[in-house]
């Protein structure tokens, strides 16, 4: 562990868990606060540094990929790593992968505790998740509030929320929410059965940013991504009746026209 230099990702529940275990740990980390997305270049020159002081680097959930300047990112240049690197995630390509709060964990050569368990169980597989590890309704709403304070959610945007699952339209398997902003927690716990709320089949979430997010079926969460590009991730992506999301930037009509042609 002396070796061992964690670099954090975006904050959420699970970032900030993460970080508060390796505190306790006394493990060496840095941080920046950074948002969802977050890329391994905000850390290069940490990155430099600590390579040449013979640790070995860690990156928690750090994109490295090169990535031309879009509408909605900036450029992105990956960092050359030095051999030996650790890379910790469970999205993307590594869905299904243990959450990353595990791998730190094993990592450290730490047992999780229930709050550990929970919050890795959110991270992968939401809610459903944590209810399948027998979660209380007070354990639910504990995580997801920790998760949504993470992301800088205001009683604003929670208000938003309120407003959007009012004026929320479901039609066949499909509900489709509009609102100003794209912190989509505040509208899927408050729909989430498990939270005690109306529920959903398949959830589309527009957001006014120009960002859209899908909650549902796992192959339908694969696909969106074959097709659209952005970003997926659960602990059922790719299986048909699984639970996943997908989120990007394309044009609302034509994913949802697309949504509700794969629903049938």
């Amino acid at each position: 562990m002396k070796n061992l230099v964690f670099f954090l990702g975006g904050a959420d529940a699970e970032m900030v868990q993460i970080e508060k275990r390796l505190a306790e740990a006394g493990a060496s980390f840095i941080t920046k606060g950074l948002g969802w997305g977050a890329h391994a270049s905000a850390y290069a020159t940490e990155i430099v540094q600590a390579s040449a002081e013979d640790k070995t680097i860690v990156l928690v959930e750090l994109d490295n990929m090169s990535a031309p300047k879009t509408e909605w990112s900036p450029e992105k240049v990956a960092v050359v790593l030095p051999e030996g690197t650790i890379v910790v995630d469970h999205h993307g390509e590594r869905a299904g992968e243990p959450a990353s709060i595990l791998q730190v964990l094993n990592l450290l050569g730490i047992e999780p505790t229930r709050l550990d368990l929970l919050i890795a169980a959110n991270d992968s597989g939401f809610i459903p998740a944590m209810i399948a590890m027998g979660a209380t309704p007070e354990e639910v709403a504990k995580v997801r509030l920790a998760d949504r304070n993470a992301q800088g959610i205001t009683p604003e945007m929670e208000a938003e929320a309120v407003r959007a699952i009012s004026q929320a339209e479901t039609s066949g398997r499909l509900t489709v929410a509009h609102m100003s902003h794209s912190k989509t927690a505040t509208v899927t716990d408050r729909l989430h059965k498990g939270a005690g709320g109306a529920g959903y089949d398949q959830l589309l979430v527009v957001s006014g940013d120009g960002e859209k997010n899908f909650f549902g079926d796992g192959k339908l969460c694969a696909d969106l991504k074959e097709k659209f590009e952005g970003w997926n991730g659960g602990s059922g992506l790719g299986t048909e009746g699984g639970n996943a999301f997908w989120g990007g930037y394309p044009d609302a009509t034509e994913v949802e026209n697309f949504i509700r042609e794969q629903l049938g």
